[in-house]
């Protein structure tokens, strides 16, 4: 009777502790679907960015020859496209803590499973597109700071119209020989480049997190 009583005790912990392991793994999930929900919103926002700021680049690239020949309005306006690129900040929460406290474990279904796995994967093969990004977004922000002249062109522009600075002769450029604004138009092109490869990767990962969530719900039956 004590054995039976001792292995009573034991099946219902056990099936206490299975219940509890249950609850929390349903409760990561239902994080997780959270969190991905606010990312594919953040990444259908950075996405749009990048696609609006393609086309200013080809705009750009199209009129960059005529930069040292004087000022052009949308020239210069075209060139805030490489002052910076949007960042899709992550919501990961859930995910560390999956990551972090072992929480993965209680992930029982296997595609589910699988599928988290190779969404951070995804996450983290786009940081490092990010971070080859960013790289070349400096070099272009180092040229630029040393080809324009950017306090000239602030100083007309308080006091001349644009028609004004488009019918005269000055280009606002610190340097306009051909190697100097060549490297730049090189850098340019290139950021053009990773910014195109970003967005891609970004419009991976967007479809990854919407067919995630889909299954997620589907077979954790939520809602």
């Amino acid at each position: 009777m004590l054995f039976l009583a001792v292995f009573c005790g034991f099946l219902a912990e056990y099936q206490l502790e299975h219940k509890i392991e249950k609850d929390r793994e349903k409760q990561y999930i239902q994080s997780l679907v959270e969190d991905l929900s606010t990312d594919t919103a953040n990444l259908q926002l950075v996405i749009d960015n990048f696609k609006r700021r393609d086309l200013n680049l080809d705009t750009l690239l199209s009129l960059y020859p005529r930069l040292a020949a004087g000022f052009n309005d949308t020239l210069h306006r075209k060139l805030a496209a490489t002052t910076g690129f949007a960042d899709f900040v992550k919501a990961d929460r859930t995910m560390q803590q999956l990551k972090n406290s072992g929480g993965m474990r209680l992930i029982r279904i296997k595609q589910a499973a699988d599928d988290i796995t190779e969404y951070d994967l995804m996450n983290r093969d786009l940081d490092i597109d990010v971070a080859a990004l960013n790289e070349i977004f400096i070099q272009v922000m180092h040229s630029r700071f040393e080809i324009i002249d950017s306090a000239a062109l602030v100083n007309d522009l308080r006091i001349k119209t644009l028609a004004d600075l488009e019918q005269g002769n000055k280009n606002y450029l610190l340097k306009k020989d051909q190697q100097t604004l060549g490297k730049w138009n090189n850098e340019i092109r290139e950021f053009r480049t990773l910014c195109q490869m970003v967005r891609i990767s970004e419009e991976k990962l967007k479809t990854k997190a919407i067919t995630l969530i889909a299954l997620l719900k589907k077979e954790y039956h939520l809602e």
